[in-house]
């Protein structure tokens, strides 16, 4: 029988001994405690005499029981448990980390109606493998997004309502040309006749912390009139939802253009 104490947050263990032969030895078992969190490991039953506890092959300490108080990542590894002539009981594997904490979900939806993109993050870091149950409920309104983070510490579930009219987010234009500013619709939009984009423009010659921006413009093409001759001008586009729904899109790609002539237009 194999007993392990965890003081303050939940420990796990998996893995078996093999039964004690000349031919075999103890399996590695792993042991999955919460940072911060004390622990005791007996050596098998807890009555061996004489044993010790090595890490890393560095002996610890000469107890039956290994206790280690307020873990922290250093402290993760290989523990084995010996006998005094060095025959080795039993080995365990210390994995230290966090339980899965709340998500903290975004969603946005660059190809309206259709389609929406979620990514969720946890703070802090789990650090032991941690794996994901997603699933959505279409047909309800608001949509609902149930995402569920396992690891070996424990489990967190977020719920989370999306109304798609809320996070449309077009990706940045495409394509952008600037002899006569211009750009293409994001090959993601579904439907840019049926639902419309409007545009903004910034631009710049000097310092990107000088950049003006106009807009929004309805028309995917516009005249940039007033410039200096002999200037480097750097411009970029950003969509959003005719309507205002939603969010603007990311700036798209820098494009520029050098002038040589002053422009009156």
């Amino acid at each position: 029988m194999y007993l392990i104490y965890v003081f303050g947050a939940l420990a796990i263990t998996s893995g078996v001994f093999s039964q004690d032969t000349s031919n075999l030895q103890p399996e590695i078992r792993d042991l999955f405690v919460a940072v911060g969190s004390s622990v005791k490991i007996p050596c098998t039953d807890g009555e061996e005499k004489g044993v010790e506890w090595r890490f890393n092959s560095s002996v610890l300490v000469s107890s039956p029981v290994l206790s280690i108080q307020n873990t922290s990542l250093k402290d993760q590894g290989i523990y084995t448990c010996n006998q005094p002539n060095g025959d080795l009981i039993q080995t365990v594997s210390l994995h230290l980390g966090y339980p899965p904490s709340p998500l903290d979900v975004h969603c946005w939806s660059p190809s309206y109606p259709k389609r929406a993109i979620c990514f969720w993050t946890l703070t802090p870091d789990p650090i032991l493998p941690t794996h994901y149950i997603k699933w959505g409920e279409q047909d309800s309104e608001p949509t609902l997004i149930n995402i569920t983070a396992i690891n070996a510490l424990g489990s967190t579930t977020r719920i989370w309502p999306i109304i798609f009219q809320q996070i449309v987010k077009p990706d940045p234009p495409v394509n952008v040309s600037v002899s006569l500013i211009s750009s293409h619709t994001p090959p993601t939009w579904p439907d840019p006749v049926k639902f419309l984009l409007k545009y903004k423009v910034k631009f710049h010659w000097g310092k990107p912390e000088t950049a003006r921006t106009l807009g929004p413009y309805e028309s995917n093409k516009m005249v940039l009139s007033g410039q200096v001759a002999g200037r480097t001008y750097y411009i970029q586009i950003s969509a959003k939802d005719s309507l205002d729904d939603g969010q603007s899109s990311e700036w798209s790609s820098l494009s520029n253009i050098y002038t040589l002539f002053y422009l009156f237009i």
